[in-house]
């Protein structure tokens, strides 16, 4: 078991951000301390919501106080994702250090929430910037496909041209999901800064019109560093984290869920059944 500080949004409804994160991680048997960037009752995508942002000092007095408590050396790995606003960069990086300075061996994934496609950006003023300053200290990124363009300052055209580019930001792993793949499949790529590697599985489409569930690059990242903090190498815990993702993705779109049934299905995130094959570069 390894702890896991995870600094993110949280909601009252629903399964994104450390809500969703913080679930999948517990459920493969670590241990999460849960730090909120943003509290609201809902998603935005169902409208008008109630809750707001948590100031930086407030998130960086949090960290401080468990080191304080002198528990930081029992860290193993920090994970952030949504900032609600710029200044909140500067908490996740000082906390960052923090867990670093107790336990030289942690790891730090940043999942760099920017936008995705087809909407793009849907980030507060400065945030992206802030974002892309945090990447830099990451031992582990997990982009989107829109938002490692946005990283990495060109969008590739093929997996090759991506892999390439992945090896140049800094960190030692970086995935990129939603990559491009036949039609009805989607797929997600990831290098160790040696190799290069690629899945691919089903894309679920809801019927009628509905609306995709959200958080599913919360839970990826989220079973990902779960995954390589229990031993698994890095094609591995890609299948394995994809293969889940793709599993409760299923799920939640055949029952006709706007929101991934995380509880329900839970079994999936330990097994999500036939794990996809990972084609090597």
């Amino acid at each position: 078991m390894a702890t896991i500080l995870s600094i993110s949004s949280q909601v009252v409804y629903g399964a994104v951000g450390n809500t969703a994160a913080a679930f999948a991680m517990e459920r493969l048997g670590h241990e999460v301390w849960e730090v909120p960037t943003v509290l609201l009752a809902h998603h935005p995508g169902y409208g008008k919501y109630s809750g707001g942002p948590l100031e930086a000092e407030l998130i960086e007095s949090l960290v401080a106080a468990l080191e304080e408590q002198g528990w930081l050396k029992r860290c193993d790995a920090v994970i952030s994702g949504y900032l609600a606003e710029a200044g909140q960069a500067d908490a996740i990086a000082n906390a960052v250090e923090r867990v670093k300075a107790a336990n030289p061996a942690a790891l730090y994934l940043c999942d760099p929430i920017m936008g995705d496609e087809p909407g793009g950006a849907y980030v507060a003023p400065g945030v992206e910037e802030a974002v892309k300053e945090l990447s830099r200290l990451a031992d582990i990124l997990t982009p989107n496909w829109f938002e490692f363009g946005r990283l990495a300052g060109a969008q590739p055209t093929d997996a090759r041209e991506a892999l390439a580019l992945a090896k140049t930001l800094g960190p030692k792993i970086v995935t990129v999901t939603s990559a491009p793949a036949p039609e009805g499949r989607i797929a997600c790529l990831a290098t160790d800064g040696k190799k290069g590697y690629r899945t691919e599985t089903l894309a679920h489409a809801p019927a009628n019109g509905a609306s995709m569930p959200k958080g599913t690059g919360d839970v990826f990242s989220a079973i990902l560093l779960a995954r390589l903090l229990t031993g698994n190498d890095l094609p591995l815990a890609l299948a394995r984290a994809t293969g889940s993702t793709a599993a409760l993705v299923k799920s939640s779109v055949e029952a006709g869920r706007s929101e991934l049934a995380l509880a329900r299905d839970q079994g999936l995130i330990w097994d999500p059944g036939l794990l996809p094959s990972i084609q090597v570069f």
